[in-house]
């Protein structure tokens, strides 16, 4: 029980570094709720999970520069907000660029989608300028702490067939549920949206175990940030909000990718709930437990397409 618990553990160097990170970012997040209230809040939120990972990998000046276009796609997706079909169409344009990004680096530009389909349904009033501006400070925020922090081993990036395949899939999946919940008008369902996109992952060079320990990390994830905004308090949340900030932090920094994305999922949830902390309502859980379930089966048809090609290959 010691060693499985052991291999859980983060290094005291680098958990006192995701503590100091983690306590700036949250602090600017509650700045930026003061100065433009939920809109600034969430902006700001977005634009520091898409950056986070293209901070710690990358030069300063090259993430500070993909933080740019980040912080543009997220104004253009606020100002399509009310259009299905255009929101639509622009979130598969996010998903399929990607791909090109993953074949540089796995995961590089992953958050993206997850940034521009939150902002295209989240309920709230958003200015297009306001949300880019603020999610332009959270991306450099985040690349000026990067710049203390130690740099993470660069990920290899995935082969171009399976980069595209999961680009397209994904953008498919996430286009319709962006269309429907768009047109409908369904209460919550940003978050299959948010979930989807959060929880899909493609399969890269690593062993399908590897695979599956990703998309199942996600999942419980995803459920563990559900079951909390059904139970906990506003206060309670926050410290949640912190907590799996600062463990996903640490394992990024030992290069723990699987356990940096079960700890990630909770936050990016979290923040993609913001304005509505309170609302304790079936439709979200329902949401929810959907793209949870969308991205799983989505995820298995992929495994099972890859195991089927690898034996008709040999």
């Amino acid at each position: 029980m010691t060693g499985r618990l052991g291999a859980w553990a983060v290094p005291r160097q680098a958990l006192l570094l995701s503590v100091v990170a983690t306590v700036v970012l949250i602090a600017a997040i509650v700045v930026a709720y003061l100065a433009g209230g939920t809109q600034g809040a969430l902006a700001i939120g977005m634009g520091i999970l898409a950056s986070l990972r293209p901070a710690l990998s990358l030069r300063p000046l090259h993430s500070f520069a993909l933080a740019v276009p980040t912080a543009m796609a997220g104004g253009v997706a606020v100002a399509l907000r009310g259009q299905p079909l255009v929101a639509a169409f622009f979130v598969v344009l996010c998903c399929l660029l990607v791909a090109p990004a993953g074949m540089l680096q796995d995961g590089l530009l992953a958050m993206v989608p997850t940034v521009v389909a939150v902002l295209v349904l989240v309920p709230g009033e958003f200015q297009p300028g306001r949300t880019a501006i603020w999610m332009l400070f959270g991306g450099a925020l985040v690349v000026a702490l990067a710049t203390r922090l130690p740099r993470t081993a660069s990920v290899p990036g995935i082969e171009e067939r399976r980069a595209w395949r999961h680009a397209a899939v994904m953008a498919v999946a996430v286009g319709v549920v962006v269309y429907f919940v768009g047109s409908l008008d369904l209460p919550h369902g940003y978050w299959v949206a948010l979930t989807l996109t959060a929880v899909l992952r493609p399969f890269d060079d690593q062993t399908m175990q590897r695979s599956r320990e990703r998309v199942l990390g996600t999942i419980a994830g995803a459920l563990l940030a559900l079951a909390a905004t059904l139970v906990l308090p506003l206060w309670a949340l926050l410290v949640l909000l912190v907590v799996t900030t600062v463990l996903s932090t640490g394992y990024a920094l030992t290069k723990d990718y699987t356990r940096q994305v079960l700890f990630m999922t909770p936050a990016v949830v979290l923040l993609g709930s913001a304005g509505h902390p309170f609302q304790i309502a079936s439709e979200r859980a329902l949401a929810t437990f959907a793209g949870a379930l969308l991205a799983a089966a989505i995820a298995l048809g992929l495994a099972t397409f890859e195991n089927r090609r690898t034996a008709a290959a040999s």
